[in-house]
């Protein structure tokens, strides 16, 4: 198995530190302050290594003089305060690009049946390895039996196995996968309002109880063994 340094989940994206960051009220002056921000979320956007986009946090809470005795909440608050550039960046634009007019031409059911493939553009904002998690999740392609598969969704099942691996420790990932969602639905709201409208109307859903029932976070999880698959091709 390929070897990975980084952890599943970032300790500033913690409901925890983030609920103590949310607490914390801070105006970001134009300049430097944001300038570091967007470069957050340039790491992010570019699913960056661990140790870069923990130095760019590190640099922009200093410069923005977060006074918390956490580190991790110091941390919390500059990640988030990068989501609405996150939200701006190109990648996360050209992810949407087609969506709306598709959105355009369905009647407002069938957007919000479809419309979870809209948080797979949120999967740079969990600030997750996510390499490892597509290499887990075509691992679990792989080892699929072959025999007897016809028919049977593989990819699916090996995205509802990832949900559950990506919160062996809490529901943090997809609570960070919706608070990016709602600053992504206010950031898009002008230009592609359906978009932002359908991601409103998902969001307004209680979040499931177990992770392979959330379609939100099961798009997300089925948009990394797809991406892992589209780039090594079917194991079988």
């Amino acid at each position: 198995m390929a070897e990975h340094g980084l952890e599943p989940l970032s300790p500033f994206t913690t409901a925890g530190a983030l609920e103590r960051a949310d607490a914390i009220e801070l105006e970001v002056p134009r300049g430097e302050p944001r300038l570091l921000l967007a470069a957050v979320a340039e790491a992010l956007a570019a699913r960056a290594p661990a140790d870069e986009l923990r130095e760019r946090l590190t640099t922009a809470a200093d410069r923005l003089d977060v006074s918390a005795e956490d580190e991790e909440v110091r941390l919390a608050l500059a990640y988030r305060l990068a989501l609405p550039y996150l939200a701006r960046d190109a990648s996360i634009r050209e992810a949407l690009a087609d969506v709306e007019p598709l959105l355009g031409a369905m009647d407002e059911e069938e957007r919000v049946e479809r419309g979870p493939v809209l948080a797979r553009a949120a999967a740079p904002a969990l600030a997750v390895d996510l390499e490892l998690l597509k290499d887990e999740g075509y691992r679990y392609v792989a080892t699929f039996p072959p025999e007897g598969s016809e028919g049977v969704d593989v990819v699916g099942k090996a995205a509802a196995w990832l949900t559950r691996r990506m919160t062996v420790d809490g529901d943090d990932a997809r609570l960070a996968l919706r608070r990016f969602l709602a600053v992504l639905a206010e950031e898009v709201e002008i230009e592609m309002p359906l978009t932002a409208a359908t991601v409103d109307r998902l969001l307004e859903e209680p979040m499931p109880p177990h992770p392979p029932k959330d379609v939100l976070f099961l798009a997300l999880a089925r948009g990394l063994v797809e991406e892992a698959v589209a780039e090594r091709g079917f194991p079988w």
